[in-house]
């Protein structure tokens, strides 16, 4: 019977094992989880869609100057106006000898013209016009799949220093919560000190203003890991309420650096900000180019079909008319002259502005470079005080023990492990940040590049 009752218990404890199993798994969250997330949910990210579906609609529109263009037209018209009744006679095909009689010519009856009217145009020739619209609605394109590129570099970028805000947040909790521990143990201990005689009160009171300080810390630093949890969440599009899991932990790794003219190279092929504005200044161009064009001449046909009857039910006359158009805009008191000086200042003023980026890009790798070279300094030097701390405590705490050592002494030590823990894990986390701002720098930033495999 006490077998059967220890299967039992067994059984309980392994299927109770096998339904937690994959939800302490979910408890996880990697990087590449929540790049993927983002990627797929970021409501910033979402912002650009109805942006490039409108530039390849404009597109579209730009083509269909190409194209013929069709209007129908229907019309009501009524009146005993002479010159109206006359015409209106005649293309309604109703016209008699008894109409020619003076009184009813001068003074006619009212009539009812209901006319139907398709026209149809064709531009033959404007000397590029339509050519450069197409060419600037192409380049629009362009314009918005590079600007949801920028944006997307830019959503990577902040994921990336989110997941690693969320886990320098875990770390700061965890040293907070190791302090409240430390601080539980030292009070223990003063207070036996003190009931042995071998302290004063004065030694559990600061025992005990310490662990209150402790928690204090320990509770805001849970705000602040719920705050970067949050962050993260709206990033990856989720409720900020939801479960994010445990982040990676911050661990000194080395890391290889690009060569500073390499990554000045990779700006100039891959920045989407630096190709975008690249795009504009093409846009210049063609605007100049077209501005040009105003000068000249347009060249298009025409036809027209019209059916005039007196009535819905009765039927009246049909007629047709063709033709060729020549316009040319010989004088418009300066307005195509100054609107081309305007497109080519505009010109101008995207030529500077590319010449003014380049250098400003220059100057974004030199100072992620020396972040990150002053980031990693920093890891090694925190590294070696988390060490030193660490060993001092231990010091003295044993020499406390032995009445070598005061309290302050020990709490001290105590304050200075958990400043040496806080310091070596904010170098850490701007070690990985400046690393990804070089690549966001050299616009090589993406899913898979190595900043993102970092753990």
């Amino acid at each position: 019977m006490e077998k059967q009752h220890y299967q039992i218990t067994w059984g309980f404890i392994l299927i109770w094992l096998f339904l937690t199993f994959p939800l302490a798994a979910q408890q996880r969250l990697s990087l590449s989880e929540a790049l993927d997330r983002a990627l797929e949910s970021n409501p910033d990210l979402a912002v650009d869609i109805p942006g490039q579906q409108a530039a390849r609609s404009e597109f579209k529109a730009a083509k269909a100057g190409y194209l013929p263009r069709i209007d129908l037209e229907q019309s009501y018209l009524a009146g005993d106006n002479p010159v109206f009744v006359f015409g209106t006679l005649l293309t309604q095909r109703q016209f008699t000898a008894g109409n020619f009689a003076l009184p009813s010519l001068n003074n006619p009856s009212p009539i009812d013209n209901l006319q139907t009217r398709a026209t149809l145009q064709q531009n033959i020739w404007d000397f590029g016009r339509t050519g450069d619209r197409r060419k600037q609605a192409e380049l629009g394109i362009a314009v918005a799949d590079q600007l949801h590129e920028e944006h997307t570099r830019q959503v990577l970028l902040s994921v990336f220093d989110g997941y690693y805000r969320a886990s320098l947040a875990s770390e700061a909790l965890e040293t907070a919560r190791i302090a409240v521990r430390s601080a539980e143990a030292i009070e223990t201990q003063a207070g036996a000190r003190v009931e042995s005689g071998l302290a004063v009160e004065a030694d559990l009171l600061r025992s005990r203003v310490y662990l209150s300080s402790a928690k204090q810390q320990e509770i805001e630093a849970q705000g602040q890991l719920e705050t970067a949890r949050a962050q993260l969440n709206r990033l990856m599009g989720h409720p900020l309420g939801n479960p994010v899991g445990e982040t990676a932990p911050l661990t000194a790794k080395p890391i290889s650096l690009p060569d500073e003219a390499a990554l000045i190279a990779e700006q100039n092929l891959h920045r989407p900000d630096y190709q975008n504005l690249l795009t504009e200044l093409r846009q210049a161009e063609l605007a100049v180019s077209s501005r040009s064009r105003e000068r000249l001449p347009v060249l298009a046909g025409y036809t027209t079909w019209e059916m005039d009857n007196p009535s819905f039910s009765n039927f009246g006359g049909a007629n047709w008319a063709a033709g060729i158009t020549l316009r040319w805009n010989l004088l418009n008191g300066g307005s195509d002259a100054a609107q081309l000086e305007a497109a080519r200042h505009r010109l101008e003023q995207k030529r500077r502005q590319v010449s003014a980026m380049e250098s400003a890009m220059a100057l974004e790798i030199r100072r992620a470079l020396i972040q990150y070279r002053a980031a990693e300094q920093q890891v090694l030097a925190a590294q070696a005080a988390e060490a030193q701390s660490e060993e001092g405590l231990r010091i003295l705490r044993n020499r406390y023990d032995a009445g070598l050592a005061t309290m302050t002494d020990l709490l001290s030590a105590e304050t200075a492990r958990s400043s040496a823990r806080t310091t070596l894990a904010q170098a850490v986390y701007r070690q990985r940040v400046s690393y990804a701002q070089i690549e966001y720098a050299a616009g090589i930033l993406s899913r898979t590049s190595p900043a993102m495999n970092l753990q």
